[in-house]
């Protein structure tokens, strides 16, 4: 089994982040954002941002889905592809909280796709989106 998804697959992909990112919460910046991370056993954990009043509460979509996948009991080597949709005209991408996040994570050989308004985008891993990441073993002395 191949373990990058084909662009029909991709458009599959696509048209359910559309459907996702309406459960977003985002009333002060209408920008919806969703994100769906694919397991090796099948599964498919779902994300959306959620924004909050006090900004730094803010949830991503990506941290969103991250969290469930954990809570579920699952872990790096569990996740196949981290799939994201922002609501832009232009490639929008991680945050890099999100960035970082995702590099501690997801493992480093996972694809990550990015779709905006406009469909698939781009394919990438965390080693693109964050070259020179902060590591754990970074911490010890």
């Amino acid at each position: 089994m191949k373990e990058v998804l084909m662009m029909a697959d991709k458009q599959n992909v696509f048209e359910e982040l559309l459907r996702l990112k309406e459960n977003s919460y985002s009333p002060y910046s209408n920008f919806k954002v969703a994100c769906l991370i694919y397991l090796s056993n099948g599964e498919k954990i779902k994300g959306v941002n959620i924004e909050n009043a006090a900004y730094p509460a803010t949830i991503c979509a990506e941290r969103s889905a991250l969290a469930q996948v954990y809570s579920l009991g699952y872990k790096k080597s569990d996740i196949k592809s981290l799939e994201l949709y922002t609501d832009s005209e232009t490639l929008g991408s991680p945050c890099g909280v999100c960035r970082q996040v995702i590099s501690e994570l997801v493992d480093w050989s996972a694809i990550i796709s990015i779709y905006n308004k406009n469909g698939f985008q781009l394919e990438t891993n965390i080693k693109e989106l964050l070259p020179h990441a902060f590591e754990p073993a970074q911490l010890i002395k």
